[in-house]
């Protein structure tokens, strides 16, 4: 009997050795990745002159002292293993390293990594490809560093929901100083000393207009879907705030990018929300929410005149229909009737859940759009009709003035891949290499034509293509695909992941036309990461 007792007594020891180490990595991991949510977005030194280095650099030993600290916790309890428990430290690593343990978002990561490593081996540049300080530090460094967040966060992160308000919390700030900036007004200084040509590309805390929005997208999406799935009325009320912040910010930000954004996030959330009336309702006034931000961004413009950023592009589109006001006014009162009638439909005691065929529909009126304006830019482009869409011709003829001249950088990267030897199709030129390939071979063909260099494609698909090659790009994407699909079966159990999920579609969709910086992409794989985490954690909802 005291045998038996002395052999649980063990048991318990080490049951309780085991949760203690796992509590411990989980407080080091979580602490860099609050370090990480919070102050990325609004760390600068001197301003925006040297704000990319600066971020990056801070990214960098956020994600090397998270390993260093959980590399110290591990010896510390190893050697306590050793004097107590015989080995049981080294058995758990060893069976949580196992290949078999791996899967396929795993895999895709690692096949991200290793092709960026063969394609900075066989490169003519090796120093630029680790370091990619020809382009926008986006070298194989910083994509191992990705890699080692990745499995620490995805294998040690307790994650709790209030992450998600941490991230929200910054992006207020981010926010709000941008909509100061579109008012011309300066509180902290950013815009002291900076050129006049730059004064208008330039906002808030992340820089250049396309990298500030390409983060807004994020707490653009997470604030949306945790606005439509909160019943607690305080924590709704901080998600509207959030949303409609957001959304300011995004048009605020006077950079088209943004739009790709909205229209995925307002296109694809009723897939989700559409499976209970609470989330038409919602929907509804999520609707209902970004047409009065229209209108009341419009009224501002017309009433501030030269006081404000010029706005123009898509917005114009919008402000263009004379009824957006009466369509704004018109989806608040359905979402009061919706609310109405819900309420009363409780009180009857009826089910709040809506039939699948509802989400079906809306799918097929995705595909359908999707079919439309696949078949308008092949007329505009391939069929040469152009001509017939008017004022729309600008966004839909993609010639090398589209975009802001991203139509002729895109073609220019196209012909760089097709002429590339097959080594380079397949590994690519040197990760963030596109400045150097650009620079030694058609400096003078982009100044005669646009009187600039270009270090990046504007586009982060091809970008990946021709720095990293096909085998790159389709590991990417393998790890976007796959990583989607595993937080969006998190996601639909629980709202905080499911709105990391919509903060990363968000964030794909405008990668289309813009580029990936440290400065945003470290957070959009968080959101993968954390989303990931929770699959093994359980979180309050």
């Amino acid at each position: 009997m005291d045998q038996n007792q002395s052999s649980y007594s063990m048991e318990a020891q080490i049951e309780q050795f085991r949760s203690d180490w796992r509590k411990t990595n989980g407080r080091i991991i979580g602490v860099f990745t609050l370090l990480i949510l919070a102050g990325l977005p609004i760390v600068y030194q001197d301003y925006y002159f040297n704000i990319l280095v600066v971020k990056y650099y801070y990214y960098c030993a956020m994600v090397i002292g998270m390993a260093v600290f959980t590399v110290i916790a591990a010896i510390v309890y190893i050697r306590r293993d050793r004097l107590c428990y015989e080995g049981e430290a080294l058995r758990t690593i060893r069976r949580d390293s196992k290949l078999s343990s791996l899967k396929a978002t795993d895999w895709a990561m690692l096949a991200f990594a290793l092709s960026a490593v063969i394609s900075t081996l066989q490169s003519e540049y090796r120093y630029e490809s680790f370091w990619g300080n020809e382009g926008r530090y986006c070298g194989l460094f910083l994509i191992l560093l990705y890699t080692m967040c990745y499995f620490m966060v995805t294998r040690g992160l307790d994650f709790k929901r209030w992450y998600a308000d941490v991230f929200l919390g910054a992006g207020v700030i981010v926010c709000l100083l941008g909509i100061l900036h579109f008012f011309n007004l300066d509180p902290l200084g950013f815009k002291k000393n900076i050129s006049p040509d730059d004064y208008s590309i330039f906002v808030s805390t992340l820089g250049n207009i396309n990298t500030y929005t390409s983060y807004i997208a994020l707490p653009a999406g997470i604030s949306a879907v945790l606005f439509a799935s909160e019943d607690n009325i305080k924590r709704r009320l901080w998600y509207y705030i959030c949303m409609v912040l957001a959304f300011m910010a995004l048009i605020m930000g006077v950079s088209d990018n943004a739009y790709l954004s909205l229209f995925a996030l307002l296109g694809l959330l009723p897939l989700y929300l559409l499976k209970d009336r609470k989330g038409l309702n919602a929907y509804t006034a999520i609707l209902a929410t970004f047409f009065t931000v229209l209108v009341l961004i419009d009224r501002i413009e017309n009433a501030f005149g030269d006081r404000v950023q010029e706005i123009s592009g898509i917005f114009n589109l919008f402000t263009r229909f004379s009824g957006l006001w009466v369509a704004a006014l018109f989806l608040w009162m359905l979402t009061a009737a919706l609310h109405i009638r819900n309420r009363k439909l409780e009180q009857l005691g009826r089910p709040m859940g809506m039939k699948k065929r509802y989400r079906y529909l809306w799918l097929g009126l995705i595909l359908c759009v999707t079919a439309i304006i696949l078949f308008v830019l092949y007329d505009a482009n391939i069929a040469g009709n152009g001509e017939r869409y008017g004022s729309i011709a600008n966004y839909v003829v993609l010639n090398d003035s589209w975009g802001t001249d991203r139509g002729y950088v895109w073609h220019l990267a196209m012909r760089i891949y097709n002429n590339f030897p097959l080594n380079h199709k397949l590994f690519g030129y040197g990760p963030d290499t596109f400045g150097v390939i650009t620079v030694e071979n058609y400096y003078n063909e982009m100044i005669s034509a646009y009187n600039q260099k270009y270090e990046s494609v504007h586009n982060e698909y091809l970008q990946y293509l021709v720095t990293i090659g096909a085998v790159g790009l389709i590991a990417y994407l393998a790890f976007l695909g796959t990583s989607l699909v595993r937080i969006v079966r998190t996601g639909l159990k629980n709202p905080v992941v499911m709105a990391f999920a919509f903060a990363v579609i968000c964030y794909c969709t405008q990668a289309l036309v813009n580029i990936s910086v440290p400065m945003v992409m470290p957070l959009m794989l968080l959101m993968i990461m954390m989303g990931i985490a929770a699959e093994r954690t359980k979180v309050n909802t």
